[in-house]
């Protein structure tokens, strides 16, 4: 299997063929397939995969996805296979324009399924993601439910 690596300046139409996770989808331009992250945020899922085996971490996300099962196919409720979409290349990652002007990584963070990444400067989207975040943890929403995400970070950094 090769990945063929995308570089872009400017938004490029692509076809999502896959739907891995939050974390993971899988586009198309022309016969090239690739694979994106979502830009400048930490997923939950990323998280998880981070956490150690029988950790509070990955107890706390499964937990959090038993109580709300919706939130472990937001992906798929938001993106839909098949279905082109504006994506931008940063990074290691895309910039996944999912409704209208709003990412795919704002949208993650206002519903609490995603942190902003530290240290993340980007002129352009670092107000509406820090926004985004606090609307999600004004709502108490995903993460922001518990105490899962301090759990989660201080796994990440042991």
């Amino acid at each position: 299997m090769y990945q063929t690596v995308l570089i872009a300046e400017e938004p490029l139409l692509a076809t999502l063929n896959n739907i891995n996770s939050i974390e993971i989808q899988k586009f198309k331009i022309a016969q090239n397939s690739f694979y994106c992250r979502p830009y400048g945020v930490i997923s939950i899922d990323k998280l998880y995969a981070s956490s150690l085996k029988d950790s509070s971490c990955k107890e706390s996300v499964e937990i959090l996805y038993k109580k709300n099962p919706n939130l472990r196919y937001f992906t798929q409720n938001i993106l839909k296979i098949k279905q082109m979409y504006h994506i931008e290349y940063k990074k290691e990652s895309c910039i996944i324009y999912a409704k209208g002007a709003k990412s795919y990584s704002e949208l993650l963070l206002e519903n609490g399924l995603a942190v902003i990444k530290p240290l993340f400067i980007d002129e352009e989207f670092s107000s509406s993601f820090q926004k985004a975040e606090n609307r999600a943890k004004s709502s108490k929403l995903g993460i922001w439910k518990s105490d899962l995400l301090t759990q989660c970070i201080a796994e990440l950094y042991k």
